[in-house]
């Protein structure tokens, strides 16, 4: 009688685990993606009709031909054209829904739509006017386009009134920035956003940006309709020594010591199924160095672009005396696995220091204990020391991240010495927004370093804090990883070329709203990248200063006036990099102000952001002729490359794994109610 009672009141819970499981597949690890903390893990569906359409029946032929990519890289920026050709073969109206992936560095300021011989530039509006105008065109029928931005790096095309026989294309513009890494510079061009799914409900009435996760994809072996292609003009400004294509089968041809034109192998197949990723080299391994600027006639403001390259080679006497802080998270929700694995991984980093290093440790909880009120050398006893430290941790408490962060900058700190904080959390933290402003207004003190440790790891808290701090993000999600997590921070952070920089742009060169907005230090396999504006005209030069070694070094770059296509695109670099600061403080919390400051950004600048959408209207009216119906149909995106077919799932009645992994938690659920009325009548 107890065991059926207790069946009864635990029913409601068990049916609501199942709903998700009625009604998606399966979820597969892999591809994580992270949003307001919470991760989403693949999912695949196959639509069967026409989405969502107004009629019954068997949905028409897919309105997506044809994908072309045009890329030209001038220096260190890539300008995209992405053109997509959608054409209506059947005998209905169309809205064709089309869900694809960009680079999360892109700065997407462009949109047009083209249908015939009519070419109609898209305007940038706040994302539900530019909603509110798509809808209105389609019911007044008026062919329309809609860009809007799911995901700073998943974007949603929607395409309504395309009659039957239209032929309509939509071309899409981004700029980004190409940053080297170990002198190679590498542009990305991503094709397939993985599908995901999401089992949270969301309430009437509230915004969601997860209705793309139900992109339907097609299945292996079906017959693509539409083509695709990408062609590349690198223009590298000096001569380059190698280009390599590891993902796609391409032409290379050489136009001069510094221009390549790159394309497809026409034998290659179809090849919309993987990113595409160009690789390229300069000779001599050097990396573009210097000052671009641009005069904005139409908003009235200056923009510049500055590049410092760090030594070609990075001898001992090179490297500055270096500093390790580690900020260890011993919290609640690390105790177990992640908080034994971070003993080991930092009992690795550490005995790893050299002995005229200097290091010290701080672990957090709801409160903070430090292993010497000032760095200590990385002499045996004290590495074993700090090991010992360690050891003694168990984990418990709240995670109060912001303090300690606060308390590790404090340290008394020595000049010339470069300092790198290396924080290990699994970023179960309650982030207040000032811990961002934080560490980018104390970067020039230290280097933030975020290394997640757990199963579920908050990406987006680790990556963000990345970006703060101008670090790298590292992630390990079991045991088998650590050594290489480690192997490969301790490679990142071992060789400071200069530390303590600072950068004087002179009397000549007024500059303002500078990003990042302190300088972090030169690291050998980073180079230092400002962005910012300054106002009248430009002259003198700029001094970058620092520590290398045990001596100061200056770097002298001349101020000089260069126009050109690639510094056309300054404003939106600028502009992106400033939203993209903007959007993790959004994250951390969802204040007005900050939405305000990003649609204003995307307005003032033409930039597509979670807050500003482009919308395409054509001016011309054209009725649908009587009995042609309408219908919704999402485009299906080929699979990514080496999904396995298991992954794909359909239907709504949930796999023999799923039913028996919720009647497992049926069991548990219905066994821990049993023991909690058990201890409640004892008591």
């Amino acid at each position: 009688m107890i065991l059926m009672k207790t069946f009864r009141s635990l029913l409601p819970a068990a049916v609501a685990c199942l709903l998700p499981l009625a009604s998606n597949t399966h979820a597969s690890p892999g591809e994580d993606d992270v949003s307001g903390g919470k991760t989403l893990a693949p999912y695949f569906v196959i639509l069967g009709s026409g989405g969502g359409g107004d009629e019954e029946g068997e949905s028409e032929s897919l309105p997506l031909k044809k994908t072309d990519a045009k890329v030209r890289i001038s220096g260190i920026i890539a300008e995209v054209e992405l053109r997509q050709v959608y054409r209506n073969t059947g005998n209905r109206v169309l809205e064709a829904i089309y869900v694809f992936p960009g680079s999360t560095k892109s700065a997407v300021h462009g949109l047009q739509m083209e249908i015939g011989d009519r070419k109609i530039e898209a305007e940038i509006a706040e994302k539900k006017a530019a909603k509110q105008k798509y809808e209105v065109a389609k019911a007044s029928g008026q062919t329309a386009a809609l860009l809007e931005q799911e995901r700073p790096n998943v974007f949603q095309m929607s395409v309504g009134h395309i009659l039957p026989g239209d032929d309509v294309s939509v071309t899409l513009r981004y700029t980004e920035l190409l940053t080297p890494t170990d002198r190679v510079y590498e542009f990305v061009f991503p094709t397939v956003v993985g599908p995901r799914y999401s089992n949270r409900s969301v309430p009437a009435g509230k915004e969601t940006g997860d209705a793309w996760v139900a992109n339907p994809f097609l299945k292996p072996g079906t017959e693509r309709e539409a083509s695709f292609d990408i062609s590349v003009e690198l223009a590298a400004g000096m001569p380059v020594k190698e280009v390599t294509c590891d993902t796609h089968p391409v032409r290379v041809a050489y136009e001069g010591a510094d221009r390549v034109r790159i394309g497809l192998e026409s034998s290659a197949g179809f090849s919309g199924d993987r990113d595409f990723v160009l690789r390229y080299r300069l000779a001599g391994n050097r990396i573009e160095s210097g000052l671009l600027l641009h005069e904005d006639t139409e908003r009235k403001e200056n923009f510049f672009l500055l590049t410092v390259q760090p030594p070609n080679r990075v001898t001992p006497a090179d490297v500055p005396g270096r500093e390790y802080v580690f900020v260890v998270d011993v919290s609640g929700s690390m105790r177990g696995f992640p908080l034994d694995i971070t003993k080991r991984l930092m009992s690795d980093l550490i005995r790893g220091l050299r002995p005229d290093d200097r290091f010290n440790v701080l672990t957090f909880a709801s409160g903070s204990r430090l292993l010497s009120d000032q760095s200590v050398p990385a002499t045996a006893a004290n590495v074993e020391w700090a090991i010992a430290f360690l050891d003694g941790e168990r984990g418990g408490g709240g995670t109060e991240l912001t303090v300690a962060l606060e308390r590790a900058l404090d340290l008394p700190t020595e000049d010339g010495v470069s300092r790198t904080m290396v924080l290990v959390t699994d970023g179960y933290v309650d982030f207040e927004r000032a811990t961002f402003q934080l560490v980018r207004e104390r970067l020039n003190e230290a280097n933030l370093f975020p290394l997640g440790i757990g199963s579920s790891v908050n990406r987006f808290l680790i990556e963000g804090l990345a970006r703060a701090g101008q670090g790298e993000p590292f992630i390990v999600l079991d045991p088998a990883s650590a050594p290489a997590a480690a192997d490969r921070l301790r490679e990142m952070v071992a060789s400071p070329v200069m530390t303590d920089v600072t950068i004087d742009f002179g009397k000549g060169f007024d500059v303002y709203d500078v990003e990042p907005t302190a300088v972090p230090d030169l690291l050998a396999d980073r180079p230092l990248v400002v962005h910012g504006k300054y106002r009248g005209k430009p002259s003198g030069e700029i001094v970058v200063t620092g520590i290398s070694g045990s001596e100061t070094r200056k770097l002298t770059l001349p101020v000089e006036p260069a126009e050109g296509a690639a510094q056309l695109a300054l404003p939106y670099l600028w502009a992106r990099q400033r939203i993209a600061s903007l959007a993790d403080d959004f994250e951390m919390s969802k204040d007005d102000e900050t939405r305000r400051e990003v649609t204003t950004l995307g307005l003032t600048y033409h930039l597509l952001t979670r807050f500003t959408s482009f919308v395409a209207i054509d001016a011309e009216v054209r009725p649908a002729e009587k009995g042609a119906g309408k219908q919704t149909t999402h485009q299906p995106s080929p699979l990514p490359q080496g999904t396995p077919v298991s992954a794909v799932g359909g239907g709504t009645i949930p796999e023999p794994t799923s039913i028996l992994l919720l009647l497992t938690g049926m069991g548990s659920m219905i066994w821990q109610g049993l023991r909690r009325r058990r201890g409640a009548k004892a008591n």
